[in-house]
Formats: structure tokens, sequence, C-alpha cells
């Protein structure tokens, strides 16, 4: 790493930050979108689930591919083609005319967020500096704000204009695109990480660094779950509890924003602490309470009680990637990609079958179960620093 990437880099983080506000805003316009999409399509509570299933996986499972990519041929053309791709197909979701032509636009537009994730994240690691937990925190509030956001603008597009003027949207994609191009440094482009021995490398990973991922993991598979549920069927529960369209967008922001901002918080922490496992269990232990009595009360005592749970399990993410990133140093974007990737996607597998349960059970039902497995997460999390100092890691590490 040269002496430039070894500081803090403001423009290349904010530049990550703002590009992926941007990107992530059309991954949400699907969360605004179902409650017209149900009513259009007759959707039942498994369709709907499909729906962001199909999002979650395309972007997340494939993530580890790009990000092994991105590692071997550089940052800077996965940065520019994520969001094209995410911002033409995205946008063109709410004149899609039936239901499967919305499925497959949703797994091509969201392939575009799995380009783009991973190689936006490792510049907090390759540009962050002795701060790379508050850059990562910086980038990942600009996607959480986008992705908060996105939902309410296409409700606000659909009401103030109509559906059919969706296709707009990717106007402020396509800028962006062009910014990328003109503003991604060329000594940008080269990862350093050594990926031609890296499969060799993982096989020589020891047993407590892998019981260490599997441990990030589980909390991010956890963190998903719980996201991903909230985020698809609460626009249905406060539907029908007769809040309309645009104050479920407000609501969605709020909760999202929140959870930007103790992102921010929690990156700091970490960087003067580094005690990433104690942040990520108070964190879903706080979320906890919050959840679960949003069923148990209504109107506005039930809404902030969802917004503030969201400050809590939200906040953890950035924290996840971090340290991530600091188990595999010579492979940011795939290091990355594994937090961003793997545990999403695996949660959005999932979701193709908490949609049926949600079906069956009721979506406060299924919220309590998830509740279940964030306790185990959190009960699993205290053998985290029995594995912190396992031999052979600065070896593996340096190498």
């Amino acid at each position: 790493m040269n002496k430039k990437s070894s500081q803090f880099n403001i423009l290349q983080i904010y530049l990550s930050a703002g590009s992926h506000f941007i990107t992530d805003i059309y991954q949400s316009f699907i969360i605004g979108l179902i409650p017209v999409l149900t009513l259009k399509f007759g959707l039942s509570l498994f369709e709907v689930g499909l729906l962001t299933a199909t999002s979650v996986i395309a972007k997340s499972l494939f993530s580890p591919i790009f990000g092994y990519l991105s590692d071997r041929q550089g940052i800077k053309y996965y940065i520019i083609t994520g969001p094209l791709l995410t911002s033409v197909f995205l946008s063109l979701i709410g004149i899609i005319p039936n239901y499967f032509f919305l499925l497959a636009f949703l797994f091509l537009g969201n392939l575009g967020v799995a380009a783009y994730h991973p190689a936006s994240a490792a510049i907090a690691g390759h540009f962050g500096g002795n701060k790379k937990g508050l850059g990562s925190s910086i980038i990942s509030f600009g996607g959480i704000f986008g992705n908060s956001l996105g939902a309410l603008l296409i409700i606000l597009v659909i009401e103030k204009l109509d559906i059919r003027f969706t296709p707009l949207a990717m106007i402020p994609g396509l800028i962006t695109v062009i910014i990328l191009f003109k503003l991604i440094p060329h000594t940008q482009e080269k990862n350093t990480g050594d990926n031609r021995n890296l499969f060799s490398r993982i096989k020589r990973v020891n047993k407590q660094k892998w019981y260490r991922l599997f441990l990030i993991m589980l909390a991010t598979y956890s963190l998903h779950i719980m996201w991903i549920t909230l985020v698809t069927f609460m626009p249905l529960y406060y539907t029908a509890a007769n809040i309309s369209l645009i104050n479920i967008g407000v609501i969605l922001l709020f909760f999202g924003m929140l959870g930007a901002a103790g992102g921010l918080l929690s990156g700091f922490i970490f960087d003067r602490h580094k005690k990433g496992n104690f942040i990520i269990q108070v964190g879903l232990t706080l979320a906890i309470p919050f959840f679960f009595f949003t069923f148990k009360t209504s109107g506005l005592i039930s809404i902030i009680l969802f917004v503030s749970g969201g400050l809590f399990l939200v906040s953890i993410a950035p924290v996840c990637i971090r340290m991530t990133q600091d188990l595999m140093p010579g492979n940011m974007s795939l290091a990355s990609s594994l937090i961003l990737g793997l545990g999403p996607g695996f949660a959005g597998m999932t979701m193709i079958f908490l949609g049926k349960a949600a079906d069956i059970i009721g979506i406060e039902a299924l919220v309590k179960y998830e509740l279940i497995l964030i306790m185990f997460a959190i009960v699993l999390l205290f053998s985290f620093p029995l594995a912190e100092r396992g031999p052979g890691d600065r070896k593996i590490a340096d190498k």
C-alpha cells in the first residue's frame, strides 16, 4: 500500500459514501412499491417475501464472486458498473407487466448492487488510514441513508406523478456513473491483496480464525433476517393499520437513518476500543425489547418502538464488516463481500420459507421466533474472546 492510501483519504471515503447512497436508493424501491404491487398482482405474503428474497439473493450471494474479482482486477470497474446496472433495471420495476418479469428485473438490478458493494466497502480498508472503522461507518451511513430514503422517494414519484414515471428515477444513477468515471483515479484500480494463492491461503487459516468468522457471520445472518423481515412486512402491517403510503415511507426512512447514525457511533467506538463482539452483543440485545413491544402497542408508540429498534439493529452492520476485514487484511473486497454477501444471502434464501411461514402464523409470531435466533447469537458471541488469539493468526495475516 502506498503512502497516499495509508492515510485517511477523505475524497475517496466521501466519494464512496455518496455513490453508495445513490446505489442503495434503487435497491429499496421494491420496499416502497410492495403495497402497490401487492394490490396490482394480488400477491400473497409468500410472493411478497419472494420479491425481497430475490433481491437479497442476487445482491448478496453473488457478492463474494464480485469481491474476489474486484481484488484481482481493481475496484474501479465494479464501482462504476454497479450503479449503472442498478439504476437502469430497478428504475423499470414500476412499469413491469407481470410478476415473473418483476422477479427477473429485481435479480438483474441487484446484481449491480452485488458488483458495487465489495469494492466500495474495500475503500475504507485501503483509504481509511488509522480510522478504518470510521471510514467504514461513513460509507455504510451513505448506503443505509440511501436504502432508507429510496422507499419514500419512489412513493413520492407514484403519488405526485404516476407509477409509469418510475423510469425517470434512473437519471441520478447515470449521473453518478459519469462522476465516478471521472473522479476514481486509475491508481486506485489495483488491490494490494495477492489473490494468486487465495485458496491456499484460505486453507492455511487456523481454526480459531474460522470460528471467529463464523460468529461474525452468525451475527450478520441474525441481523439481516430481522432487517429483511421488518422492511418487507411492516409496510403491509402499517397499511392494515390505515397508515398512508407516504407516512410508511417516512417511517422506513427514520428506521434506517437512526440505524445509520448508530453505525457512525459504533464505528467510532470500534476504532477506539476494538471490542467489536461486545458492540454487536449490545446492539442486538437492546434491539430485542423494542421489536417485541412494537407488536404489543399501537399507533405512534408502536412506530416509535419500531424505528428505535432500527437504531440498535442496523448500527452493528459496519462493525461486522470491519471485524471481517481485520481477519482477512490481504483481501479487503473479498472480506467485505463475505459480510455484505453470504450473511444477507443466506438470510434472503431463508426469507423464501419465512414468507410462507408469515402466511400461516402471521407477521408478529414470525418476528418473535426471529428474536430467539438473535438471543442465540448473543449468547454464542461470548465465546469470541476465547478464540481471539489463536496461534498462527499473525503469521497468516502478514503473508
